[in-house]
Formats: C-alpha cells, sequence, structure tokens
C-alpha cells in the first residue's frame, strides 16, 4: 500500500514567522524511508514552490495556487497518465515538468476583483495592484520570494478593508455570479476560478490508485481553504487552534486535532500517525 501525504505549506508545514520547515525534518526523513508520496498543497505560486520542491529533494507532483493548477514529472507512469487524462498543458521553465491548468487566467481574475470592488464601493487590494515591497511588508517574505508571490497564474490574494469584513458574504455572492469563488486563507481572501484544493487532490488521488492500487492518504491543513481536501482524507489533521473551524470539526468525525501550528505540529502529528501503521 501506498502512503500519500497532501500538506499545506503555510502555518503547516511552514512556520508563521520564519518560513522554515526545519522543525519537521525527523518526520519527513520518516516519510522518505518509507517511500511516502508528499504532495504540497498551497496558495503559494510557481515560482514559490519549485524552490521548496527542490529544497525538500521531492519528485512527487504539487499542487499551487489553492488548486489552479498542478505540476508533475514529465515520464513515469505517474506522470503519463496525468498527461493522457488531461490534455491542456502549459509548459514551464523546467522541462522536466509539465502544468496542468485549472483555473481561470489571472488577467480575468484581476478584472473581476476591480468589477467586484467597484460594484459593492469596496477597495480589493489585490497582488496584482501592491509591489514586491508592499507583499513583502505584509507577509514578512523577504524580496525575492516576495516578487515569486506576484507571479500568479490561477489566484488573486486580496485584502479586504477591516472595517469591511462582515460583508465578506457580499463578496463571495458577487464573485459567484461571475462563475468565481472567494477562498480564506491564512492572511488573505483569494478570487479564484476553480474548484479548489479538492479538485486538484482528487485528481491526484485517482492517479496515485491507477499507479500504485491501492493507497492510504494523510491530509494536513489548518485553514478553511484546506477543508475541501481534508474531507477526502483518510486521516485528515487540522493544525493550531480550532476555534474558527467548527464547521468542519462537526462535518468529520476522524478529524486529528494538533493545537501547535507549523513544522513542530506537523512534525509531531506526521510521526504519530506513522508510529500507530
Amino acid at each position: 500500500m501506498k502512503l500519500v501525504v497532501f500538506s499545506d505549506l503555510d502555518r503547516t508545514l511552514l512556520d508563521p514567522a520564519t518560513y522554515s520547515w526545519r522543525p519537521a525534518e525527523e518526520a519527513l526523513a520518516a516519510l522518505r524511508a518509507r517511500e511516502a508520496a508528499l504532495i504540497l498543497v498551497t496558495s503559494k505560486t510557481l515560482a514559490e514552490v519549485e524552490s521548496l520542491h527542490c529544497q525538500l529533494g521531492l519528485q512527487d507532483p504539487f499542487i499551487f495556487e489553492n488548486g489552479g493548477g498542478i505540476v508533475a514529472r514529465r515520464g513515469g507512469d505517474l506522470g503519463e497518465y496525468l498527461a493522457s487524462r488531461h490534455q491542456k498543458t502549459i509548459e514551464s521553465r523546467d522541462r522536466n515538468v509539465f502544468v496542468l491548468p485549472l483555473g481561470e487566467k489571472y488577467a480575468d481574475l484581476v478584472l473581476a476583483l476591480a468589477e467586484i470592488s467597484h460594484e459593492l464601493g469596496l477597495k480589493l487590494v489585490g497582488f496584482s495592484s501592491m509591489s514586491s515591497d508592499e507583499v513583502r511588508e505584509l507577509t514578512g517574505l523577504p524580496l525575492q520570494d516576495a516578487a515569486k508571490a506576484r507571479m500568479r497564474l490561477f489566484d488573486e490574494p486580496f485584502l479586504l478593508p477591516q472595517e469591511s469584513s462582515i460583508r465578506q458574504d457580499e463578496i463571495s455572492a458577487a464573485a459567484k455570479q461571475k462563475g468565481l469563488q472567494v477562498v480564506s486563507g491564512g492572511r488573505f481572501l483569494h478570487l479564484i476560478g476553480h474548484s479548489g484544493k479538492g479538485k486538484a487532490v482528487s485528481i491526484l488521488m485517482e492517479a496515485f490508485r491507477q499507479w500504485c492500487g491501492e493507497i492510504m492518504t494523510i491530509g494536513l491543513g489548518d485553514s478553511p481553504n484546506d477543508f475541501s481536501f481534508l474531507r477526502l482524507m483518510q486521516i485528515p489533521i487540522l493544525l493550531g487552534e480550532s476555534g474558527h473551524h467548527q464547521g468542519l470539526l462537526e462535518s468529520m468525525k476522524d478529524l486529528r486535532r494538533i493545537e501547535k501550528p507549523g513544522p513542530e505540529g506537523w512534525n509531531r502529528a506526521v510521526l504519530d500517525v506513522l508510529s500507530g501503521l
């Protein structure tokens, strides 16, 4: 049986302040020893995840921009299966991988956010209208990484004016009228034109079953935009405080909770699961 782990990044595998994954090294080594697949499932961009994927020494596919795209390696049974089932692909800077696009184009999302902002009389500020310095100040990322965070394909993160937080339902309704949706991440709201992380994860689960046969799935996340894929997992794990996640807690009887966010909690959660297998 193939063990397949799907993991969010910010406040999950990555520390919310330092963006380091080092405190999870013991669990990462344990997964490598079991030849488990580790699939990163994140709101981060392709450019951001590429470097982290390399640091972690991963060869598995990954999901970026909240499920807007899947990156997989060319060749091999898994990559060939994905390419055969999804004819539309995008070339990557790395010729050894390809991108499966699942979302609306970024330019269309930027235009839609401007329209929603005008329609509702709200100042919704997206990454497209921010400088790399502004993104750095908001996220705490180094300037080079903040620039990568603005290299978007399928997802427009935006800020909601604090005094207008009660109008989030109106924003979601306006997006729905345009065939789009708004999902909540750790720091930002995100305007997307696809079905979220759950759809992308389900595509990869099917591919792994075709490639490996029986699989066991573990999922780790911390925020509402992770709920759609956590519900698909045999072992779903929620990191951090659970006060804002009552809907998920009520709908998932098998949900495991780790109060500690970030890589320390991730490390503990994965090692606990592995010790019970």
